[in-house]
């Protein structure tokens, strides 16, 4: 097979997973700049699950108390995101990029 042809083919494959994440970030509920302004300091991680399904808690497992929880929520886009700060199942701290 040709040097061409193999790039062709990774560069189809590249292009058809990006869509497939594309595709499945727009249908399982993503994060909106709205329901992020919704959610207010002292919420709970619950009140977080409520607005999008792709969010993401980065320390799962493991005795985490007293330790601050993050989550990270997706966009549309695929590379907008929001990152939430919890400390004993209350929202200390909130932040945002690229959210519509």
């Amino acid at each position: 097979m040709k040097k061409s042809a193999i790039a062709g083919i990774f560069l189809l494959t590249l292009l058809l997973a990006v869509g497939i994440y594309k595709a499945s970030a727009l249908t399982s509920d993503p994060l909106t700049l709205a329901e992020f302004n919704e959610i207010k300091a002292g919420s709970s991680e619950k009140t977080l699950l409520r607005y999008a399904s792709t969010c993401q808690q980065e320390s799962e497992g493991g005795d985490t108390r007293g330790y601050p929880t993050t989550w990270t929520c997706y966009g549309a886009d695929g590379s907008s995101n929001a990152v939430f700060f919890y400390s004993e199942g209350e929202l200390f701290s909130k932040a945002q990029t690229g959210l519509q």
